[in-house]
């Protein structure tokens, strides 16, 4: 053996190609798993009631032109399909319009 040789051992050995794609593979597991929190953490901030029938949302501008209820302040909220308000009452759905998810807990 020369002086300019080297002996490979297990730790300087490059890393096999299974060992290389079972990291990509966890990796892109890791992120995606990361995404989907980020995601529920934003809907979970933002995200509320899906948007209430036409016939609903007439019914409560009559009751606020009427002067029976206020004006509700618009929010953002991020409409989550399936994400109903469960009554049949405009005023209570016109509410639960601007409310997010974190705000439904203090309910169900």
């Amino acid at each position: 053996m020369s002086e300019f040789e080297t002996v490979e051992t297990p730790e300087t050995a490059a890393p096999s190609r299974g060992r290389r794609i079972l990291v990509r593979v966890l990796l892109g597991i890791g992120w995606t798993i990361a995404t989907l929190v980020a995601l529920g953490i934003v809907l979970y901030l933002f995200g509320g009631m899906w948007v209430r029938t036409p016939e609903m949302r007439a019914a409560y501008s009559d009751l606020v032109a009427s002067g029976q209820q206020p004006a509700i302040e618009r929010t953002l909220v991020v409409p989550i399909p399936g994400c109903v308000c469960h009554s049949d009452d405009p005023v209570l759905q016109a509410q639960h319009s601007t409310r997010h998810i974190r705000d439904c807990f203090t309910c169900h």
